[in-house]
């Protein structure tokens, strides 16, 4: 039998068990994802960005470029929809791409392809650019806030790169899903 939630160690069990999923929620405080009200599909962004300007939306993907500009960085993301931790999802279904304007500096050697963002933002209109030979209309969004996930495990994994989630540790340590478990692993290069 479990004793975690049995007689006084069931107020430790509820307190670990709180702990834990609190962990799992929005990198977003409560009170930003308040503001977001009555947030259009990407389809309806995407069709006429000029609808919604000044509405607060929430958008994720994997970046496929980063431009900076003289005050601040532009990222054009590749739209996934949102897991329940705000997470992007990663599918073939995407709605298109959107560019996402910092008013600050984004290293694009960190801010680079393929990476995972959360925006959090303004809806500023539609800006005009291309995807190869093609024309492209953008929805553009004044970022407040973006979240940046992190490269390893997750969603996203590439072969190039160790797997950092459930694995076999030492024989005498079973399941785990930290690095601590196992011998450190070399990522190639």
């Amino acid at each position: 039998m479990n004793r975690l939630f049995e007689g006084e160690g069931r107020a430790i069990g509820c307190l670990a068990l709180a702990v834990l999923l609190a962990g799992c929620g929005s990198p977003f405080a409560g009170e930003e994802k308040k503001r977001i009200h009555d947030q259009p599909s990407f389809s309806a962004l995407v069709q006429k960005p000029s609808s919604y300007q000044g509405r607060i939306v929430m958008l994720g993907g994997a970046i496929t470029r980063t431009t900076n500009l003289e005050a601040g960085t532009l990222l054009e993301v590749l739209q996934e929809r949102l897991d329940g931790s705000d997470r992007p999802i990663t599918s073939d279904r995407i709605g298109g791409r959107f560019l996402a304007r910092s008013s600050t500096f984004l290293d694009p050697s960190v801010y680079r392809k393929g990476r995972d963002v959360t925006v959090l933002g303004h809806v500023v209109g539609a800006q005009a650019g291309q995807i190869g030979d093609r024309p492209y209309t953008y929805p553009l969004i004044a970022a407040t806030e973006i979240h940046l996930w992190p490269q390893y495990g997750g969603q996203r994994d590439s072969a190039g790169y160790p797997r950092r989630d459930w694995v076999w540790g030492y024989p005498w340590r079973g399941w785990s899903n930290t690095w601590g478990s196992v011998p450190p692993m070399t990522v190639p290069q």
